[in-house]
């Protein structure tokens, strides 16, 4: 059973935590939502709690066609800043990005603007990426003094 005055504090926050633990189903509207949608945050009279998408479905909401609710964690849009993100820093740990080419690329398989993917990566890592690759030519330098007899 969800306590909803919990859960309700939970959506008001956006806590991320909570995300996939339950749905709110906003009866004003007819649609349910994860508790990090980004829509404005409903009156607590209008929301209904539910444990599953399914259970919120069953009672005949429709899915928010802006966090996706129906989608499995990771895949709806909202989740894209978090895989570019690790993208990116997977990319640079290998070495295949370079200081401005690497990222035009990269912002254009995602369908974005290579600006627009600087403020996602500053977003979730807390540096940028130009930050993020002269730390890695720095860890990497000072590795092969280590090594280097």
């Amino acid at each position: 059973m969800i306590n909803s005055h919990a859960a309700y504090r939970a959506l008001t926050s956006r806590d991320p935590r909570f995300d996939g633990i339950f749905f709110v189903g906003v009866t004003s509207t007819g649609v349910y939502c994860r508790p990090i949608c980004p829509v404005k945050t409903p009156m607590q009279k209008n929301c209904l709690f539910f444990e599953s998408a399914f259970a919120a479905e069953k009672a005949l909401f429709r899915p928010c066609l802006r966090c996706r609710p129906e989608l499995a964690p990771g895949q709806a849009p909202i989740d894209n800043s978090n895989r570019v993100a690790h993208l990116i820093t997977r990319r640079i740990d290998e070495g295949l990005i370079d200081e401005g080419a690497g990222l035009e690329e990269i912002a254009a398989e995602f369908g974005m603007s290579s600006r627009q993917l600087r403020r996602i990566v500053q977003k979730e890592l807390g540096v940028s990426p130009i930050e993020l690759m002269q730390t890695r030519r720095l860890l990497l330098a000072k590795q092969l003094l280590t090594e280097t007899k």
